[in-house]
């Protein structure tokens, strides 16, 4: 009976291989071209950008998923436990809860409404703006807009600023850096405006904006350690000592200014500018804990510009890292490509297989001989 069937399954064997090869042969070349594409086109990429209305559906089901009675409860009772209270990212994860229908413990919502009460009791409001506008460390966020932002983000905020840092270099006692790099980098954008009558104010003013944003962060600790280090390793670059000193107005600030060293300080304030357009200055300050880079700014900026005011609710429960991944989706190119290592693997896995059963057969028959 063996012998009767093996004409039939040795073409079926040689069937089996030929498809095999055909199958490793397809994946190369399907492996190989989309490498050359990616080689040779630069706007090719494995990962590109969603559109705004992709974006949002990706978070919404990412919500979903995520947003759960238990994760929303530890995030409210962590932003009540923080001093001050965190008022702004509890409120964005309230709007959550209410989207996705997530009802609050009656404790926990009594919790809420007592802290709300003490903190806007006229008498706190006051002495906290006033402790905020002399130490921006002990402003809340709101407090931080309302009491000292005026000054801070105006050029009399920069102003300031230069004058106290260089009066800390006369007089041998530490100087802020950071603050200095931020002063000037927010007066030459406005010297740049006034020089320009105003014609490069589209350029010049978002980072004037920008920078005084970012030195009102720094001043209320919203920064995290790794943008506040990298950031001071940008302001020892950005500015030039000697020019510095020789600066008599505010036109000779443009030659203290490295303009190498000042495009991350620019990309941020760019960033910031754009998150403040797409929801709000509050929000888009308490977006700041979670930017490491320039790059992180222009995608939260990007993510804010999709979902608006929900920005900072989605991040909060979902995370960055995760938000930002959602902003992505494979290409056409990454998917060929995928598809063409998956038809690899098969077919190699295929391959090692049947060679292998083949070996098995040949040793039984040496066996049985």
């Amino acid at each position: 009976m063996t012998r009767r069937h093996a004409p039939v399954r040795a073409p079926i064997r040689r069937l089996a291989r030929l498809a095999l090869a055909l199958l490793l042969l397809a994946s190369l070349g399907g492996g190989f071209l989309s490498l050359r594409a990616l080689a040779r086109d630069p706007a090719l990429h494995l990962l590109v950008e969603r559109g705004a209305e992709e974006y949002r559906a990706a978070v919404d089901a990412a919500l979903a998923r995520r947003a759960t009675e238990g994760r929303v409860a530890g995030l409210l009772s962590g932003y009540l436990a923080a001093s001050p209270s965190d008022w702004v990212a509890l409120r964005a994860v309230e709007r959550v809860a209410a989207e996705r229908g997530l009802p609050l413990h009656p404790t926990l919502v009594g919790r809420i409404e007592a802290a709300w009460a003490e903190d806007t009791a006229p008498l706190r409001l006051a002495a906290d703006c006033a402790a905020c506008a002399w130490d921006m460390g002990n402003c809340s966020l709101s407090q931080g807009l309302i009491c000292n932002a005026p000054v801070t983000l105006s050029p009399v905020g920069d102003m300031l600023g230069l004058a106290r840092q260089s009066g800390n270099w006369w007089a041998g006692a530490e100087v802020d850096r950071l603050d200095l790099a931020l002063s000037a980098v927010g007066l030459g954008a406005t010297a740049l405006t006034i020089a320009s009558a105003g014609t490069s104010s589209g350029a010049s003013l978002p980072v004037k904006a920008g920078a005084s944003g970012l030195r009102l962060a720094k001043g209320m600790r919203l920064m995290n350690p790794r943008l506040t280090a990298r950031l001071l390793r940008v302001a020892d670059e950005a500015l030039d000592p000697a020019a510095l000193r020789a600066a008599r107005s505010l036109d000779d600030l443009g030659a203290a200014i490295r303009p190498a060293a000042r495009a991350e300080i620019t990309g941020l304030a760019t960033g910031l500018v754009r998150m403040q357009g797409a929801t709000d200055p509050t929000t888009a300050l308490r977006l700041m804990p979670h930017i490491d880079d320039a790059a992180d700014a222009a995608r939260l900026a990007r993510g804010a510009e999709a979902l608006g005011p929900r920005t900072l609710g989605a991040v909060e429960v979902l995370g960055k890292a995760r938000f930002l991944r959602l902003g992505l989706r494979v290409s056409k190119t990454g998917v060929l490509l995928g598809a063409s290592l998956a038809g690899l693997i098969a077919a190699l896995a295929g391959l090692a297989g049947h060679l292998g059963q083949s070996l098995a057969l040949r040793l039984l028959r040496r066996a049985v001989r």
